[in-house]
């Protein structure tokens, strides 16, 4: 039985010694406009080691290191798509190095960026710097085959899968990554319980910079549940978001980012954190969270006072979970969306035909058939027709809205 001790930010059952500590972040990825922030640039190329700051000391205790590659490696040419084309070149190389990840996950919705030709770029320099990938693939079966880590006699079983957006989505003779397909998960999941002594999820989906985790995160990371999994370490929203126990197993509904410095001013979107799993070849025995802020020349590890603060806001976020609805918290979000600007996103996408018909068209295939944006939308209309919009615990509404608007000091 795990207890939550929110004030150190960590859980753990009657056994913990020998222990592996296996250590999972969520997005790495060069900054977005080196323009803006040049010093990350540079220190990234010129002073890897000093972008961890004192996370590295954590990296550096762990026994495997497990990363979400936020990019593609020295693609050449950006596919037609929605939103930004995340890439990392030569010079950012010696700053995933410096991380030690042993393996990464590419079950994202930016590894195909630059199509075909930048995810088999991506695997070489994944391949000449040692580090394992999984996730996606030349086809559906190879995206879907999860990785097999063997850790000093502790056998390790990885699943990833990702929304699938844009159509990137694996297939029968299809490169792509591991789609949103939760029955096949399930399956898989149920196939390493048969051969290894721990598995870990790490889907990447969900809504971004949510306070709280989408309806169909919620349904589907609990669904996975069922089948068993040690624990299910989730990202994608950019944002920090609460986590539960279900039935034995702990999911986080969301990291926030890592290494992904956005330039932004929003405070939560400029924090994150890390989970340390503890495990054995009898399971999952407990695990600590190492909350991070996110500063112009690095990270900055918390501690003292700031993992307590940090503990207090997960317990907030994580309330949902314990009582009746577990979609109170988003229905939030939902209101303050409607109330908004609920088709500010469509209006967007229209007002670009006339300059750039291409990209209007992406953004509208984007928004009308990525789960994120799907799982947006429809379930803050139900509620809108139905007249519920307005019907939410004003926690949930001071949450997101405190979400939307807190800046950093």
């Amino acid at each position: 039985m795990l207890n939550i001790d929110w004030n150190t930010c960590s859980a753990a059952d009657e056994k913990r010694d020998g222990c592996k500590k296996i250590l999972i972040a969520a997005d790495w990825v060069p900054i977005m406009d080196s323009q803006k922030t040049p010093i990350y640039d540079r220190v990234m190329s010129d002073e890897p080691e000093k972008c961890y700051g004192g996370v590295l000391d954590v990296l550096n205790r762990a026994d495997l290191r497990i990363f979400n590659l936020e990019c593609a490696v020295n693609g050449k040419t950006p596919v037609i798509k929605s939103g930004p084309h995340l890439l990392a070149a030569d010079r950012h190389m010696p700053c995933l190095k410096a991380g030690r990840p042993d393996i990464v996950t590419l079950a994202n919705n930016h590894v195909f960026d630059y199509g075909v030709e930048g995810y088999l770029s991506t695997c070489r320099a994944l391949d000449e710097l040692g580090i394992r990938h999984y996730g996606a693939g030349l086809d559906d079966r190879e995206a879907w085959t999860p990785l097999v880590y063997d850790l000093e006699g502790v056998k390790i079983g990885l699943v990833s899968f990702t929304e699938g957006h844009d159509f990137t989505a694996a297939g029968p003779g299809k490169p792509g990554v591991a789609g949103w397909d939760v029955g096949r998960a399930r399956s898989v999941i149920r196939d390493l319980k048969g051969k290894c002594d721990v598995v870990i999820v790490i889907p990447h989906a969900g809504i971004e910079y949510a306070a709280h985790p989408s309806v169909y995160c919620i349904d589907a990371y609990r669904e996975l549940a069922a089948e068993k999994p040690d624990a299910i370490v989730a990202h994608h929203p950019h944002v920090p978001q609460g986590l539960e126990i279900r039935d034995g197993v702990p999911i986080f509904y969301s990291l926030g980012n890592f290494m992904f410095h956005m330039g932004t001013p929003f405070h939560y979107r400029r924090h994150g954190f890390m989970v340390e799993l503890e495990v054995d070849r009898q399971g999952l025995h407990g695990f600590r969270m190492y909350p991070f802020f996110i500063a112009d020349h690095g990270l900055e590890l918390l501690d003292g006072d700031g993992v307590r603060e940090f503990g207090g806001l997960l317990r907030k976020l994580s309330r949902p979970f314990a009582g009746n609805d577990p979609y109170a918290g988003i229905n939030g979000f939902f209101k303050l969306y409607w109330h908004k600007d609920p088709l500010a996103q469509f209006r967007q996408a229209v007002d670009l035909f006339a300059t750039d018909p291409l990209w209007a068209a992406a953004m509208i295939r984007n928004r009308t058939t990525t789960l994120q944006h799907v799982g947006l939308h429809l379930p803050m209309i139900e509620r809108a027709i139905s007249g519920k919009i307005d019907d939410v615990p004003a926690w949930s509404e001071e949450m997101e809205r405190e979400y939307m608007t807190r800046m950093l000091k």
